[in-house]
């Protein structure tokens, strides 16, 4: 299962009532802590500040997963100026559940790559839970509408978790996101969902199921509406 979000809104109750039965109490979480620009943190100590337990941030997602009776004992913070591979692959594979927050989506897969777990993160069967960044890098291929750190619409490789349809994350109805998805429409002729910040999507195997205000943008016709 896949949790494709703009905004971490996990722990609302929309998010509860359809995730309830799929995220258990007993589950482990490996929150993946890769995802920083470039110029966040002027050194490794203010990196592990903003996410030692207490902070804002450590809270925000200790709290995303209180409503399923997840405990916060229950949750591992992969840090990746400091933890060796064999310890984040060990992690991995121990976990339920991969969180990959927001951020750099391109610099969280160039650090995936160079630390050596990409095959980790493709080859076990996980729920992966992503906000922004985290929910574009699920993909195979994603692409990037111009914004405030991307100038410049592109296309990027994520990892080989899900393919055949496309998402708009943070969607606000803006010009450049729209010119975006009719690129990567006239590329891929496959569907493309909105979601908006208030929004998620939910993909299993054999089904999508929208949260909040999240649309169906395209289908594999075109405009959807």
């Amino acid at each position: 299962m896949h949790v494709l979000m703009s905004r971490s809104i996990l722990g609302t109750q929309e998010m509860v009532d359809v995730l309830k039965d799929k995220l258990k109490q007993n589950h482990k979480v490996a929150v993946l802590l890769f995802s920083a620009f470039d110029n966040q943190f002027r050194n490794s100590k203010e990196y592990h500040a903003f996410y030692a337990p207490g902070s804002e941030y450590y809270n925000k997602i200790v709290d995303s997963f209180k409503p399923y009776g997840i405990d916060e004992k229950n949750i591992t913070w992969i840090f990746e100026d400091s933890d060796h591979q064999d310890t984040i692959i060990h992690q991995i594979e121990k976990a339920d559940i991969i969180y990959f927050p927001g951020g750099a989506p391109d610099l969280m897969m160039k650090r995936i790559i160079q630390k050596g777990i990409k095959e980790t993160l493709e080859n076990h069967q996980k729920i992966y839970i992503g906000s922004s960044a985290g929910a574009m890098i699920q993909f195979k291929n994603y692409h990037i509408s111009p914004d405030s750190e991307y100038p410049y619409f592109r296309y990027e490789e994520g990892l080989n978790l899900l393919k055949g349809f496309s998402i708009e994350v943070h969607y606000r109805r803006r010009k450049k996101q729209k010119a975006g998805m009719r690129k990567v429409f006239r590329a891929y002729r496959h569907p493309i969902f909105t979601i908006p910040d208030d929004g998620a999507l939910i993909v299993l195997e054999d089904e999508f199921i929208l949260v909040g205000t999240t649309d169906l943008m395209y289908d594999h016709k075109g405009i959807y509406r």
